[in-house]
């Protein structure tokens, strides 16, 4: 649990996060969104082919180190596309980060949320290439909209940094987009698990992600491995479930009906944590059950705090202003030469823990930009106390 290797907790996002990660919309968490976005709340994303993917433009030449035509003296304008707003991690601390960065570093973010909707990602980064964005970060709902999406804007010679979700390996880095700033994935999925192991757990069931995501996939090899290397502890089922809160619910309630004796319960992420831990509340089953989540949002820091939810790591949201940074640095004509696919470690927390991690106040997005300090190094890793 002393791998605290990188996440630093930005008080701004925190402060914020108790009122709006039931479901504010993605233009008042950013001051701005597409023109006649409505906001909706989705538990589960829709389905989409990789036939219907948009790739009517054809790509052609590289992007990295190109530079947008005529901005006329105004602000780059830089545009962030990401899942969806009804959870703190990407509705509040993403968008808390990237407004930061355009802050420190002084540009304009066009800000919008898919509602997990693949087409709708789609449509809404066709909407923000028609608005005049200089550069995009991407927040892929699925792999499956990264290639439509990149080439259509290398084809209007838009730079693409994408975050958090993996996009294949039939797009290059350097040619497609940029590069790619995520979570080890699968270390935390293996730490989720560890932590209940290390607890004394021997009977899991697991409440996975969206099936076919890097993250998804990633974080279920990190719980697989973990396993492996405790033969005496059994899975007793799996379930992909989602993202939210309510497709935990859902998830945790049928896995606890087959599996009344669990003693862990190994959990994607921290809203479908919580869920858990609600429905082992109304149980009477809370003491007697532990469980481990990812992203550290401010209600599990209290959950934790209320011996309640066992563990969490994170700290990743914070890929969302770094990918702004680097796509800042390109528009000023400074060519990306940091790694291709960069994977963040985490902060790990349990309830032992949970009084001795210390949010930072702050995170100097302006001393990370190239344009803005020579000496720079996109590496992104943060020390810790």
């Amino acid at each position: 649990m002393k791998r605290k290797i990188l996440a630093v907790m930005l008080a701004g996002s925190m402060a914020v996060c108790m009122t709006a990660c039931g479901g504010g919309s993605s233009s008042e968490a950013a001051g701005s969104s597409a023109a006649g976005k409505t906001e909706e709340t989705s538990s589960k994303p829709a389905e989409t082919s990789e036939s219907a993917v948009s790739s009517s433009a054809e790509a052609s030449g590289s992007m990295v180190g190109s530079q947008p035509a005529g901005n006329d003296g105004e602000k780059f304008l830089i545009g962030y596309s990401y899942p969806g707003s009804d959870n703190e991690f990407w509705g509040v601390n993403t968008v808390e980060c990237v407004n930061q960065a355009a802050e420190a570093c002084g540009f304009s973010v066009l800000i919008d949320d898919c509602n997990y909707d693949q087409a709708e990602q789609i449509s809404d980064v066709d909407s923000m290439i028609s608005a005049g964005i200089d550069a995009l970060v991407l927040g892929p709902q699925d792999a499956s909209v990264c290639a439509g999406i990149t080439a259509a804007c290398k084809n209007a010679k838009i730079p693409v940094v994408i975050i958090d979700r993996w996009p294949g390996d039939d797009l290059k880095a350097g040619d497609d987009y940029i590069c790619f700033i995520g979570p080890d994935d699968e270390q935390a999925g293996y730490d989720i698990a560890m932590s209940l192991i290390n607890a004394g757990c021997t009977k899991l069931v697991g409440v996975g992600g969206v099936q076919g995501t890097s993250v998804g996939e990633n974080r279920k090899m990190g719980l697989d491995k973990a396993l492996e290397e405790h033969p005496e502890v059994e899975l007793l089922q799996f379930e992909y479930a989602g993202d939210t809160w309510d497709d935990g619910d859902k998830a945790f309630r049928n896995l606890y009906q087959a599996n009344k004796d669990i003693d862990g319960v190994w959990c994607f992420n921290d809203s479908m944590a919580l869920a858990t831990v609600n429905v082992l509340k109304e149980e009477n089953k809370l003491a007697d059950v532990k469980v481990g989540g990812m992203d550290l949002l401010t209600p599990s820091l209290t959950s934790m705090q209320d011996k309640e939810l066992w563990f969490s790591t994170g700290g990743h949201y914070m890929q969302a202003g770094f990918a702004a940074v680097v796509a800042f640095d390109v528009l000023n004509g400074i060519a990306y030469d940091g790694p291709e696919r960069i994977q963040m470690s985490l902060y790990c927390v349990d309830q032992t823990g949970v009084a001795d991690f210390q949010k930072k106040d702050t995170y100097d997005w302006a001393n990370a930009s190239k344009t803005l300090n020579s000496g720079a190094e996109y590496n992104f890793t943060l020390g810790a106390e």
